[in-house]
């Protein structure tokens, strides 16, 4: 086995020892004859709490977020800081037994700190996340988007915000779920199935079922298209009472000079950090992709604005989402530089006609941000 990839990014240090045994027949029924003594040790961050610390990321934040300084000066460290860590130490220890599922060196230290902020004048309250950015291409809506190409082997048509689907259009991932239960009801009735085989086809099928009954019902957020970030489920089953995200809500992500809106649009493993639809990678990094993240140091910050989800949950509208946003960023003290307003890719554009080269198309009744059409 490959231990330099076994062990992704860990640093191994091996040591040798042999001595005088008894005999081959003796020592080969003995388990402490022929051992590997496995020791992981790892150092847990403290969390980042002040300006400069921040600023050693991002040197453009405070000039951005011109409050930042009182923010941070009367912040304290959320409580999911320490939680998240505890669950990445849990991991480690629990996958010891299985070093290929060990998490990476990358994935253990993906969070610099997370900040309770509180707007003195207006009390406002936001969670700021430091983190890195991957790419998460989830999600699927017939009702906007007929195809999606391109996906991930993990990929799911699913995400946790979701909506009651608007139109009878099908959702383009299920005819292929639908197979895959039908695949599964066969082989369900092959000979000779274990019990623990039966029950996990059984499990398959009932959840399969559940899925293609969500798949008719609801639309979801699509990757490639709406902006939305990506939470560890931890951030996002809050006891009430504590500061926390919950799906919906909305967030700014600042990167460098950059400040993009976007929603919390998903919920993913305990023990990660730093996620968000593909739209929001490529407006940090062109060349993010499946295989490429957006940004792999911790420089980018994830601002949650806990209690701001709508209800009811209704398809993404990037008008509203912009001034949403610019509103909440208001009551957090203002911010320079400029909110990105993102076209809306499942609108499709009226091409003029060609018997009138002046024809400009139609008049934008908002008057907000700048259009980039």
């Amino acid at each position: 086995m490959d231990t330099g990839k076994m062990f992704s990014g860990i640093q191994l240090k091996t040591t040798f020892s042999a001595e005088v045994g008894t005999t081959a027949t003796t020592d080969r029924q003995d388990p402490a004859s022929y051992e590997l003594d496995l020791q992981l040790r790892v150092r847990v961050p403290k969390p980042h709490q002040s300006v400069e610390e921040l600023e050693k990321l991002n040197p453009s934040l405070s000039r951005i977020l011109p409050d930042l300084g009182k923010l941070v000066a009367n912040a304290k460290i959320a409580p999911i800081y320490e939680e998240i860590y505890q669950r990445k130490v849990a991991s480690l220890q629990n996958s010891l037994t299985h070093l290929d599922a060990l998490l990476s060196r990358h994935n253990f230290f993906d969070i610099e700190t997370v900040l309770e902020l509180e707007s003195t004048l207006t009390g406002r309250k936001a969670l700021l996340i430091q983190s890195d950015m991957d790419v998460d291409t989830d999600g699927s809506d017939g009702d906007r988007v007929a195809t999606l190409e391109g996906v991930s082997t993990t990929f799911q048509p699913f995400t946790s915000y979701r909506w009651t689907k608007v139109t009878q259009k099908p959702n383009p991932f299920l005819a292929g779920w639908e197979k895959r239960l039908k695949d599964t009801e066969k082989d369900l009735t092959g000979p000779n199935l274990t019990p623990t085989r039966q029950k996990d086809l059984q499990d398959a099928k009932t959840n399969l079922k559940q899925q293609i009954a969500d798949l008719k019902k609801f639309s979801y957020l699509v990757g490639s298209v709406d902006p939305f970030v990506v939470l560890p489920l931890p951030m996002v089953s809050r006891k009430e009472g504590q500061t926390a995200a919950k799906i919906g809500d909305y967030c700014v992500v600042i990167h460098g000079d950059k400040l993009i809106p976007a929603i919390v649009g998903d919920a993913g493993p305990s023990v990660k950090s730093g996620e968000a639809s593909l739209r929001i990678c490529k407006e940090i990094n062109q060349r993010a992709n499946l295989g490429a993240r957006a940004e792999s140091d911790l420089k980018v910050t994830y601002l949650v604005f806990p209690g701001t989800a709508e209800s009811p949950r209704k398809a993404p509208s990037l008008v509203q989402w912009w001034l949403k946003c610019d509103a909440l960023l208001g009551e957090l003290g203002g911010y320079r530089g400029e909110l990105l307003f993102l076209e809306d890719f499942t609108k499709s554009k009226l091409a003029p006609p060609p018997w009138d080269p002046n024809f400009i198309g139609p008049q934008l009744e908002f008057y907000g941000p700048p259009s980039p059409w």
